[in-house]
């Protein structure tokens, strides 16, 4: 969400430039940045409850390296860019929208230094949060997240009252709230019932079906709520299914992260 906040004014302005209509450009964004988000642990919430669900119930005997997704993301990010390049433009409905955007913004104000700091405080958090997997004494990914926010304010880049508006209350408070439900599916049996159920409907079909059905719950589920909702739910089912059926868990709770970021058939 914060990539496709970023990206809508400009995105605005070169439809505005170009006389393109700005849903033809505003549709392949979203697809862009859902199916990107596959690629790295951080490019979504759900990636997080994948990684924290497979570290926490294999009690730290798997991992989940930084850009263990791409292996899935990078395949689905390129055959997407495909299906829109030849078949996008004809799918998206032509309607008229209004093209005015802030992307014309006046930065003349904005001290040069400013830029330089920015930039250079993203490029080494998202290479400390790489590099976490490698050197071991660095601190944990959201640590690092935070020192950078924590540079910015105290260098005057951002203000206290422009940090806590960009703060998203709704995926913390979400994250906190459900991660815990996911936990006691668990601790319960819940989530096993909820495994027996699945595996009842597909029988000895082999892991392939039972995984298949697995995917098209989580997508299903994802079109009436949210996908972080949905993953956190379902994340823990998916690993109690693979432990049932003898499959690798960490396959089948990516399978089930997978299945709930590319669920796009409503705006849920």
């Amino acid at each position: 969400s914060g990539t496709v906040a970023v990206l809508i004014p400009i995105v605005l302005g070169i439809a505005a430039s170009s006389q393109i209509k700005p849903i033809k450009l505003l549709m392949p964004l979203v697809f862009g940045a859902t199916i990107g988000a596959d690629i790295s642990i951080i490019g979504s919430p759900g990636n997080l409850i994948a990684k924290n669900t497979i570290e926490t119930f294999s009690k730290g005997s798997l991992s989940v390296p930084f850009f263990e997704y791409a292996k899935i993301g990078i395949p689905l990010l390129i055959a997407c860019s495909v299906f829109l390049y030849f078949f996008g433009s004809k799918l998206i409905a032509d309607r008229d929208g209004n093209t005015q955007s802030d992307s014309q913004m006046d930065y003349s104000q904005i001290p040069a230094w400013h830029r330089n700091l920015t930039l250079a405080v993203f490029i080494l958090s998202i290479a400390g949060m790489v590099a976490t997997d490698y050197i071991k004494f660095l601190p944990p990914m959201h640590i690092i997240a935070c020192c950078a926010a924590i540079v910015l304010v105290f260098a005057g880049v951002l203000t206290q009252k422009e940090t806590f508006n960009s703060f998203e209350t709704l995926t913390v408070f979400m994250l906190a709230f459900m991660m815990p439900l996911g936990a006691a599916l668990n601790s319960t049996g819940a989530g096993e019932m909820i495994a027996n159920a699945v595996i009842s409907v597909t029988g000895d079909s082999g892991v392939m079906i039972i995984m298949a059905s697995l995917w098209i719950l989580t997508w299903a589920l994802t079109q009436v709520m949210s996908n972080t909702a949905a993953c956190t739910l379902l994340c823990p089912v998916g690993w109690t299914i693979a432990q049932s059926i003898g499959a690798d868990p960490r396959a089948v709770v990516i399978a089930v992260f997978i299945a709930s970021s590319v669920a796009v058939c409503t705006p849920m």
